[in-house]
C-alpha cells in the first residue's frame, strides 16, 4: 500500500507518520510518501519517501505521486487565523490545493482512499444549544468555508465513484509544541504545556470558556480508523471530541500535578473575540460517530495524560 501524507511535518502529520512505522500499524504500508514545505521533523525510513515543497505545486504532486497512490492522508492547510488574515494564501492552498490533489488521484482511475482533515471551524460559533452528527455548516471565518467547500469536493468525487473515504472534522488537538502554526485555537495546548512545566500562563478566554479537544493520539487514531471505515452514506463526520470548559481543564492539570500549584500560575485576559469563536462551544452528542467506531478521550485525565504524551 502506498500512503500519501499532505501536511506531513506537523503536529498531527508526524504523529501520523510514527504510528504507520510502527509494528502494530494493520495498515502495513509499502511507501509512505510524505510531502510538507519543509521536513524535519520525518524519520530517515526506508518506507518513508520525502517531498519538500508545497502539495500545490503540480510538479512535486506529480513526483509525490509517481507511483500510483492507494490511500492519502490531507492534513495540509493554511489554518484559521493565517486564512483570515491572508485570504488570497488561504483559497490556493485550502480550495485550489484541495482541488488539484482529487483530480490528480481521480486520474490515477484505482479509486484510492482519502481521508480529508476537515476542521469544527465549519460550523463556526454554533447558535445551539447542542452540536450532534447532523447538524449543518455555519461557518463565520475564511479557514471554516474553505473546510466546508473542501468537504463538498471530497463529497462529489466520493460519489461519482472515483475516491473512497470520507472527512473527519478535527476538533482542537492538543498539545501542540510550541512552535507558530498560524492557529488561534493553540492557546488550549499553550495553557495545558506550560501549567504542567510550572509556567505561568495568560489565557485569553474565561474560566467559563467552552470547547471541543482531543489528543493527538486520539485524532490519529481516528484518522486511521477512518482510512479502513466500510464506505458509509455519511461522508463527513464530525469526530466526537470532549466537551471541556477552561476552569475544568486548570483544575485537572492542578489534580494530576504536585510538584508546583498549578492555580497560582494562571490569570485571565479573555478576549472577546477569541473567546466568540473558540471559547462558545455548545456541547457536542454524535452517536453515528460513536457507533461508526470514531472516539474522544475518554475523560479529562486521560486527556490531559495523552495530550503531555504527545509532546
Amino acid at each position: 500500500m502506498h500512503i500519501l501524507i499532505t501536511g506531513a511535518n506537523g503536529f498531527i502529520g508526524r504523529h501520523l507518520v510514527k504510528k504507520l512505522l510502527a509494528e502494530s500499524c494493520l495498515l502495513s504500508p509499502s511507501r509512505i510518501t510524505v510531502m510538507d514545505l519543509v521536513l524535519d521533523q520525518i524519520p530517515d525510513n526506508p518506507l518513508v519517501k520525502k517531498v519538500s515543497g508545497s502539495f500545490t505545486e503540480l510538479e512535486l504532486l506529480a513526483a509525490a505521486m509517481n507511483e500510483t497512490v492507494d490511500l492519502v492522508f490531507h492534513l495540509a492547510s493554511v489554518p484559521s487565523g493565517l486564512a483570515e488574515n491572508n485570504y488570497a494564501l488561504g483559497v490556493e492552498v485550502n480550495v485550489h490545493g484541495t482541488m488539484a490533489l482529487l483530480e490528480k488521484l481521480k486520474d490515477q482511475d484505482n479509486k484510492p482512499t482519502m481521508v480529508f482533515a476537515s476542521s469544527i471551524a465549519v460550523f463556526g460559533k454554533p447558535p445551539l444549544p447542542e452540536v450532534n452528527d447532523d447538524t449543518s455548516p455555519t461557518p463565520n471565518l475564511s479557514y471554516g468555508g474553505q473546510k466546508v467547500i473542501g468537504e463538498t469536493l471530497v463529497a462529489d468525487f466520493i460519489r461519482r465513484g472515483w475516491i473512497k473515504g470520507c472527512s473527519v472534522r478535527l476538533p482542537g488537538i492538543v498539545a501542540r509544541p510550541p512552535e507558530p502554526n498560524g492557529a488561534i485555537s493553540i492557546f488550549f495546548s499553550d495553557l495545558i504545556r506550560n501549567l504542567s512545566n510550572g509556567e505561568a500562563f495568560t489565557c485569553p478566554v474565561s474560566p467559563q470558556a467552552k470547547s471541543w479537544l482531543m489528543s493527538v493520539a486520539c485524532c490519529v487514531d481516528n484518522l486511521l480508523h477512518a482510512a479502513t471505515l466500510e464506505q458509509n452514506t455519511r461522508r463527513t463526520w464530525t469526530l466526537p471530541a470532549m466537551h471541556v470548559s477552561i476552569e475544568d481543564l486548570v483544575a485537572t492539570i492542578d489534580e494530576q500535578t504536585s510538584s508546583h500549584d498549578v492555580l497560582s500560575l494562571i490569570s485571565y485576559d479573555p478576549d472577546p473575540w477569541v473567546e466568540e469563536n473558540f471559547g462558545s462551544y455548545p456541547p457536542l452528542n454524535c452517536p453515528e460517530a460513536e457507533l461508526a467506531g470514531f472516539h474522544h478521550d475518554g475523560s479529562l485525565q486521560l486527556l490531559v495524560n495523552n495530550s503531555l504524551e504527545g509532546l
